[in-house]
């Protein structure tokens, strides 16, 4: 009886793990993971266009059933017709490569929702009422949603909930059953849907991303012939970037080991909250850190008491960074935390001004905007 419960569940992590591999090696999933894409298409780097498995043992939803690497090996071999294995069982690629022209692979696939529930904060900006799960089940029906994406707009941290997202699925045939079934535009005009989609109580709308790309491209073009028929005074006034900070929402962490990037920050966070580092990404929490550096930050958008967990938990060695712990961590306070978002927003809007004088000088060298 034991035995049988054992191998139950080795069974049952054995499978979690291959469907978060097929997951992470997805063309859905690669197109807007950075990390991932960045080392498959790495064909000359160190680990020769594949993802190295000390690097995927770091992720929270790997984490979460197990910390063998002799389970990810294991999982990759039982893959075998879409994910392959360098000569020392290290490192894992995909058969079909990943490619730049690929990148647009999702729009054919694709549905544009909107309509989605929305909620004010407290400061004043808008968040989503649902999360992605919500709107992957309201069109799972239709066949395997492969990605869900909401859109947030504005520059201002933090940006606002659009009311939007975008939904890949797996298969075109899945997509063309979701639209017969769904669709509220069609061609530029309302339609009535077989079957209206609901997402936590908000009936949504739906068009083919496809239409919506190019009902957007058509309309920029036009806003574009239109400055450029303004007598040339086509010139943006200058940005600057403002943040409507709160006290309490930031991490100072020190002591980071040898080797530590934003990803290993991240996915402590999400182990501290028990939630996938999407989920934490989604939530606009940042690792302000760059490469080489002992020291960094993270931020939350609102204050809670889980931000003063976090510090106490890496202060302690509960919560680690890279499988090690850090020497200090704290939540900033009075004139630090103050220092700390003017340095944060001088340095944003320093970014405005590199971007309008670069702009400015290719105006000059160009002879003005080209279409």
């Amino acid at each position: 009886m034991g035995d049988s419960t054992a191998e139950d569940s080795e069974a049952k992590t054995l499978q979690n793990v291959k469907d978060r591999l097929q997951f992470f090696f997805s063309d859905a999933n690669v197109r807007q993971d950075r990390f991932i894409r960045k080392l498959l298409m790495d064909k000359e780097g160190e680990h020769k266009g594949k993802v190295p498995i000390e690097s995927l043992l770091r992720f929270n939803t790997i984490k979460k059933y197990t910390e063998k690497a002799e389970v990810i090996v294991k999982a990759a071999k039982e893959l075998e017709e879409t994910l392959t294995l360098d000569e020392a069982a290290s490192a894992i690629g995909r058969k079909v490569e990943f490619t730049s022209d690929m990148m647009n692979g999702h729009v054919p696939n694709s549905l544009h929702v909107m309509n989605l529930p929305v909620a004010q904060t407290d400061g004043g900006s808008k968040k989503y009422d649902c999360t992605v799960d919500d709107v992957k089940n309201a069109f799972q029906k239709y066949g395997d949603v492969a990605l869900v994406k909401l859109a947030f707009s504005g520059r201002n941290k933090p940006r606002d909930a659009d009311g939007c997202a975008m939904v890949e699925f797996a298969t075109k045939e899945s997509l063309e059953k979701a639209a017969e079934a769904s669709l509220t535009v069609k061609e530029k005009a309302d339609v009535e849907p077989k079957e209206p989609v609901t997402v936590k109580d908000s009936t949504v709308k739906v068009m083919l991303l496809s239409e919506f790309l190019e009902e957007n491209k058509k309309n920029r073009k036009e806003r574009d012939n239109k400055r450029g028929r303004n007598d040339g005074k086509d010139e943006r006034e200058s940005r600057t970037f403002k943040f409507d900070w709160k006290t309490g929402c930031v991490v100072k962490i020190k002591g980071l080991p040898e080797g530590t990037n934003r990803e290993a920050i991240l996915d402590s966070i999400a182990l501290h909250l028990d939630v996938s580092v999407t989920e934490v990404k989604n939530r606009k929490i940042y690792a302000d850190f760059s490469i080489g550096q002992t020291e960094g930050a993270v931020r939350f958008l609102e204050p809670a008491d889980h931000v003063k967990e976090l510090a106490t938990k890496l202060k302690s060695g509960d919560l680690q960074i890279a499988g090690t712990k850090i020497e200090d961590a704290f939540l900033l306070e009075g004139d630090e935390e103050k220092k700390y978002y003017e340095d944060f927003i001088a340095f944003k809007n320093k970014q405005i001004r590199n971007h309008e004088e670069k702009r400015s000088r290719k105006k000059g060298r160009f002879g003005g905007r080209r279409n």
